[in-house]
C-alpha cells in the first residue's frame, strides 16, 4: 500500500521501495528516488552508541579513531544529563537548518529549545547561506530584507524585459525548500525563456541552459568591479535615473567619487574591469547598454556574498540597481530571495502555521551569539576578543556541542582546521540518522529517525497543503524522533513540562492542526477534522484566493549606497572592489563549490541517486585545463592547497571557465591515513577567514587551489 513520505526535496509515495511523485508536486526532483536506498542505507545508526575511551579517560586524542559501545538509551541519557551539568553556561547548541523537517520534530528547533529550557546555550547570529547579506542589508535598507517576501516570478514574466542572474542558479537551488517543496516556479521559467536572460556567472550552468541565456563568464570574485563599471558608464554617459537617486538614495556622491577615482586617481571603468574579469570590454559595453534601455530585474544569487568582501558585492548590484531606478516598479528592480525555497510563486491567502516554539509558551533564557561560522574560532581561541559590526565581542569558552543532524564537516570551511577545534571541546554529542564523520567525530551518538519513521505535521512551500508524517514502518531498530530524545533529556532534569506539556508528539501534531483548523474557519474555510486528516495523510486546504501580484520595495523610503557606521569600522562605506589574499598566493585556479543537484547540502551523498566518478566526487573543468594536465574523463585527480587535498573524479566540461574548478559543496569528509579525502569535499580546501568585519562570515568561494593527475582512468 502507497505510504505518503514529505521531506524538504519534496512529497512522494512509498510503496515496498518503489517511489512515485506527489499529485500537487508540479515538477517532483529526481532526488525523491533516493529514498529507499537511504531509509535502508548500511550507514544507519541503530543503537544509542559512546566511544570506547570516553568512558574511561575521556582521551579526546582518539576522536575519529576509537571504537564506539553501543549502551542503552537510559545509561546514554544519564551520562549527558552529567556533562551538560558539567558544562553549564558552555554549551554550543548551533545545527544547521536543513536536519530533518516538520513543525514539532526539526532537529535545530528541539535541541535549541531544549537548551532555552535548561537555562540558554551558545548559538549563532545569521545564517551560513547569505551571512554576509544579513549583516549588511540593515546598513543600506535599515532591515535584513534578505528572506523578506519576493517580487512574483509573476510580475517578472509580465514586465521585466532582461532579467539579469548574478551568481544564480534557481533551477538547482529550488529543488528543496525548508517547507515541502510543490516546484510551482518552473511553469514560470518556461516563460521566462521568451526573455532576454543573462547570467553572470564563473561557468554555464545548468539554470542558463534552461533559458537559453546569454552567459558573462568572469573570474571568481569580480563580480563587483564588473557591476561598479557598469555604474561608472552610466554615470558619464547621463544614462543614469537621477531623480531615483536623489528621491530614494543617500552616500551616492561617495560612491561616484570611488567609481570615477577621484580618491585614489584610478577610474573603474570598462578597461579597468575587463582586467581584473578577464572578459572583453565590448561584453560588458553591451550589458550595460542593454540595462540602460530595457527594464529589468536584477536577481541576486547568494554565492557573490559568500565570498571575501562579500557584503559590498551586494552593495554594488543594489548601487547598479539603484541607477537604474526601477526598484518599486512591477516586476522589476532587484531580489535577492527567488533563488531558493521555491520563492516568487503565487501567493494565495493562507494562515501562518504554529511549530514546537509557538503552540507553548515563548521561554526565557540567558543566550550567547556569536556570528555565524566562527565556531571553529571560539574553540581554539576562547576569550579572545574579536571585531563584529561596530563593536568588540568575546568569543565564548565552548565545552560541550550538541549537534542535531548537521553537518559541521561539510558546512563548516577548512575541514582540517574543524578537526583541530574539535579536540579542544570536553563532549561532542550527535543526534544523527548516519555515521557521517561528524558522528565519528563525537563522543556520543544517538541515533535519529528519518522522515517515515516518525510522526509530525509539514505545510508545502506555498503554504496550501498540510502533511501528516507518520511512520510507514516499524521503528527503525532504536531510532528516536529529535523531539523524542530532547524530552527524554529534558525529563532528566524535571524539564519535561517546560519543554513540551509532557506532551508526546502526535498530540502536538493534533494541537498545531487544530489552530490551524480554527484560524481558517474565522476565514469561513473549513478543514475535515484531525482524524481525517491524518488518515489520508494530507489535505490541500479549500477555497483559497489568489492575491495581488507583489514587487517588493513598493514602499520604500531610502537606500543608503555609503553608511558612515561602516566607514567608522575602518571599511569603505560604499560598494567598491578589493582583491582577497586568498588570491595573492602561488596556487594557480581558482575553486568554486555550489550545490549540487544530487544533494540537499550533505544529505544523500550515501544514497543510490549520488553522482561519482570512479566512487570520487566528480569535479568539472574545462578542456584546455585537462590538455594542460594530460587529464582525460574518468581519471582521478588530486586537488590541493596549504590547508589539504581531495581525491576527485574528472568530468570535462566546456561551459567552465579554464581557470576556474567547479566541485559540489556536501560530499561527505572520507579521509585516508594520510588526511587526504577521498571523496572530494570541497571544504578541505577553502578558507575560514572572514568575509568582513561587518558579517564574520564564510569565504567559501573565495579559494584558489592546485590540481594533479592521481590515476589515470584507463
Amino acid at each position: 500500500m502507497k505510504k505518503l513520505i514529505a521531506s524538504r526535496i519534496g512529497a512522494f509515495y512509498y510503496d515496498d521501495g518503489e517511489v512515485s511523485p506527489f499529485e500537487f508536486d508540479e515538477k517532483a526532483s529526481h532526488m525523491i528516488n533516493s529514498y529507499p536506498s537511504r531509509i535502508n542505507s548500511a550507514s544507519r545508526i541503530k543503537y544509542p552508541m559512546i566511544r570506547k575511551s570516553f568512558l574511561t579517560n575521556k582521551d579526546k586524542s582518539l576522536r575519529g579513531k576509537d571504537e564506539f559501545i553501543r549502551v542503552s538509551w537510559q545509561e546514554a541519557i544519564n551520562i549527558i544529563h552529567e556533562e551538560i551539568i558539567k558544562a553549564k553556561g558552555h554549551i554550543y547548541a548551533e545545527s544547521y537548518e536543513w536536519g530533518g523537517i516538520g513543525q514539532v520534530s526539526w532537529g535545530r528547533m528541539c535541541v535549541q529549545r531544549l537548551m532555552r529550557v535548561l537555562g540558554g546555550a551558545i548559538f549563532e547570529e545569521n545564517d551560513y547561506s547569505t551571512g554576509a547579506a544579513l549583516a549588511m542589508m540593515p546598513y543600506v535598507f535599515s532591515s535584513k530584507v534578505v528572506y523578506e517576501r519576493p517580487t512574483d516570478l509573476k510580475a517578472i514574466c509580465n514586465n521585466a524585459e532582461l532579467v539579469l542572474f548574478i551568481g544564480a542558479n534557481p533551477l538547482v537551488t529550488n529543488l528543496i525548500s525548508h517547507d515541502v517543496p510543490l516546484h510551482e516556479h518552473y511553469k514560470y521559467y518556461e516563460i521566462l525563456k521568451n526573455k532576454n536572460n543573462i547570467f553572470i556567472d564563473v561557468y554555464a550552468n545548468e539554470s542558463s541552459k534552461f533559458l537559453n541565456a546569454k552567459n558573462i563568464i568572469i573570474n571568481p570574485n569580480t563580480d563587483s568591479a564588473l557591476l561598479i563599471s557598469i555604474c561608472t558608464f552610466l554615470y558619464e554617459n547621463n544614462l543614469y535615473n537621477k531623480e531615483f537617486i536623489k528621491k530614494y538614495c543617500t552616500g551616492f556622491d561617495e560612491f561616484k567619487d570611488y567609481f570615477l577615482g577621484n580618491n585614489d586617481g584610478v577610474k573603474k571603468d570598462f578597461a579597468w574591469a575587463s582586467e581584473i574579469c578577464k572578459i572583453e570590454q565590448s561584453v560588458i559595453k553591451n550589458l550595460a547598454l542593454q540595462l540602460a534601455n530595457k527594464k529589468s530585474i536584477l536577481i541576486l544569487g547568494r554565492s557573490i556574498q559568500r565570498q571575501a568582501n562579500g557584503e559590498f558585492n551586494y552593495l554594488a548590484a543594489i548601487s547598479l540597481a539603484a541607477m537604474l531606478g526601477h526598484i518599486g516598479k512591477d516586476g522589476l528592480g532587484i531580489e535577492f530571495n527567488l533563488i531558493s525555497g521555491c520563492k516568487g510563486e503565487s501567493v494565495k491567502n493562507v494562515k501562518k502555521i504554529k511549530d514546537l516554539n509557538s503552540i507553548f509558551p515563548k521561554i526565557t533564557s540567558n543566550d550567547i551569539f556569536i556570528p555565524t561560522s566562527r565556531l571553529q574560532e571560539a574553540l581554539l581561541n576562547p576569550n579572545k576578543a574579536i571585531k563584529y559590526k561596530e563593536e568588540e565581542i568575546i568569543l565564548p569558552d565552548i565545552k560541550l556541542l550538541i549537534n542535531a543532524s548537521s553537518s559541521f564537516f561539510t558546512h563548516q570551511p577548512n575541514t582540517n582546521k574543524s578537526i583541530k577545534a574539535y579536540t579542544k571541546a570536553d563532549c561532542i554529542i550527535c543526534l544523527e540518522p548516519f555515521f557521517t564523520y561528524d558522528a565519528k567525530m563525537s563522543d556520543i551518538i544517538l541515533p535519529v529517525a528519518l522522515e517515515g519513521e516518525r510522526e509530525d505535521i509539514a505545510i508545502s512551500s506555498n503554504k496550501e497543503i498540510i502533511f501528516a508524517l507518520k511512520k510507514i514502518k516499524d521503528d527503525f531498530y532504536e531510532a528516536k524522533s529529535d523531539f523524542q530524545i530532547c524530552k527524554m533529556i529534558a525529563k532528566s532534569f524535571n524539564k519535561s513540562y517546560e519543554f513540551c506539556k509532557n506532551l508526546d508528539e502526535l498530540d502536538i501534531v493534533e494541537l498545531i492542526y487544530d489552530d490551524l483548523k480554527n484560524e481558517y474557519k474565522k476565514d469561513n474555510i473549513y478543514l475535515p477534522n484531525f482524524n481525517e486528516f491524518y488518515e489520508k495523510s494530507f489535505v490541500k486546504i479549500p477555497s483559497l484566493k489568489e492575491q495581488e501580484s507583489y514587487t517588493r520595495f513598493k514602499d520604500l523610503k531610502n537606500i543608503n549606497l555609503a553608511n558612515e557606521k561602516i566607514s567608522k569600522m575602518g571599511l569603505n562605506a560604499y560598494a567598491h572592489y578589493k582583491k582577497a589574499d586568498e588570491f595573492c598566493n602561488n596556487y594557480p585556479y581558482f575553486l568554486v563549490s555550489p550545490h549540487s543537484k544530487y544533494r540537499l547540502h550533505s544529505q544523500l551523498d550515501n544514497s543510490d541517486i549520488a553522482f561519482k566518478i570512479n566512487n570520487k566526487e566528480p569535479v568539472y573543468l574545462n578542456s584546455k585545463l585537462a590538455k594542460k594536465h594530460k587529464i582525460k574523463n574518468n581519471d582521478i585527480v588530486k586537488i590541493f592547497n596549504h590547508r589539504g587535498a581531495v581525491l576527485c573524479g574528472v568530468v570535462i566540461d566546456e561551459s567552465v571557465k579554464d581557470n576556474v574548478l567547479i566541485l559540489h559543496q556536501g560530499a561527505w569528509f572520507m579521509p585516508d591515513e594520510n588526511g587526504i579525502c577521498q571523496n572530494g569535499n570541497a571544504n578541505v580546501l577553502t578558507s575560514s577567514k572572514i568575509s568582513s568585519i561587518i558579517s564574520c562570515s564564510n569565504i567559501a568561494h573565495t579559494c584558489k587551489v592546485d590540481l594533479s593527475l592521481f590515476k589515470s582512468a584507463e
